[in-house]
Formats: C-alpha cells, sequence, structure tokens
C-alpha cells in the first residue's frame, strides 16, 4: 500500500481528525457500544441471509425489513428454494419493502 502524499486541497487529505489520526478507532467503538442487534449481523445468517438484507434494505427502513426478512428466510431459507417458487410469490411477498408500500 502506498502512502497518500499531502495535497493541498482539504478534501484529498485521507482521512482522520485535524491532527490526522484515524477515524476507524472510535468508529469502531462506538459500534461495539451502540449497534443493534440485527439478524443478518448473526455468523448463522450465513452469506443468503446477508445478501437478502441487503437488497432489502437498499431504500427501506430496518424496522420495516426485521419482519419481512425473518418471513423470507423461514419460507426461502436457501437460493435454490426461492428458485424452485413461482416468481409471482417472490414478488408478493416483497411487496412490504417495495415503493408500493411507503
Amino acid at each position: 500500500m502506498t502512502v497518500p502524499t499531502k495535497s493541498p486541497h482539504p478534501v484529498h487529505t485521507p482521512v482522520g481528525d485535524v491532527r490526522g489520526e484515524p477515524l476507524h478507532a472510535p468508529v469502531i467503538d462506538w459500534f461495539d457500544e451502540h449497534a443493534r442487534d440485527l439478524p443478518w449481523r448473526r455468523p448463522e445468517a450465513g452469506s443468503w441471509g446477508v445478501m437478502v438484507s441487503e437488497f432489502m434494505l437498499q431504500q427501506t427502513p430496518v424496522n420495516r425489513v426485521l419482519p419481512v426478512y425473518e418471513q423470507w428466510l423461514a419460507r426461502w431459507p436457501r437460493p435454490a428454494d426461492l428458485a424452485a417458487e413461482a416468481p409471482g410469490e417472490a414478488v408478493r411477498a416483497w411487496g412490504p419493502v417495495s415503493y408500493t408500500h411507503l
């Protein structure tokens, strides 16, 4: 990894506070203390659960995603389960996190 060169323009400076100290440690500390317990952050969520959450959370608040996420994974715990379903079923199940329900 190369060290960024100093730029005369503040917008091009590396991320950090005014002394140039990294911000990652305070952010990680804050997250450790304040992070919500969400099902897709748990190890058992697996890659399928994380991907489903990413799609659902694109433009929908967490409080609306939670019940749909849990119903979705109960119905389709693996991608193959969803693939075997009629497309209309997935669209109907997606309804509560779609634009039509905003």
